[in-house]
């Protein structure tokens, strides 16, 4: 008889979406919950790059959309918003979501560095590779204040509620 795969309780909706396998080595530790948070936000999403339930882009609009080229120069990006460079640990954090979104990527992104850009009410990740930003997607405000956590080098222990 085969096992039933787990599935995550979202936001308040069931959805059939498969968490993170439990047999994870020592050395993927630190991993865990960059994937866990990767795979629960993937099952969020649309089809496009941007998290569902997200209002308008504003400025992000033009290169979000399915037309828009494939990298954007970050000077760009910066004549719009306000662009903060992110730690290590949150680029690993960007990369991890980046590559759980709606089409699952089946390798890395390019990118050596991640940006978040804020305008008004409109923050846009993206990873960045030689001045260009090639993977974009909107950050909803769950996925900002645990960017702020990676940041902080907070972590939950198991059963440790937030």
């Amino acid at each position: 008889m085969e096992q039933a795969q787990p599935y995550a309780y979202v936001a308040g909706m069931a959805r059939q979406c498969p968490v993170a396998p439990a047999a994870f080595s020592q050395s993927e530790d630190i991993m865990k919950p960059l994937i866990a948070a990767a795979l629960v936000v993937g099952c969020l999403v649309s089809s496009t790059p941007t998290f569902a339930g997200d209002g308008d882009a504003g400025v992000f609009d033009k290169w979000l959309d399915q037309g828009s080229p494939e990298c954007v120069p970050v000077s760009a990006i910066k004549s719009v918003s306000t662009v903060t460079d992110l730690t290590p640990e949150q680029f690993q954090f960007v990369r991890a979501l980046y590559v759980a979104l709606p089409p699952v990527s089946r390798t890395l992104p390019l990118g050596d560095r991640a940006v978040m850009a804020s305008s008004g009410s409109s923050v846009m990740l993206a990873l960045v590779a030689d001045g260009q930003a090639c993977a974009r997607f909107l950050a909803p405000d769950f996925i900002q204040a645990m960017l702020v956590q990676v940041g902080q080098g907070m972590t939950v222990g198991l059963g440790t509620p937030l």
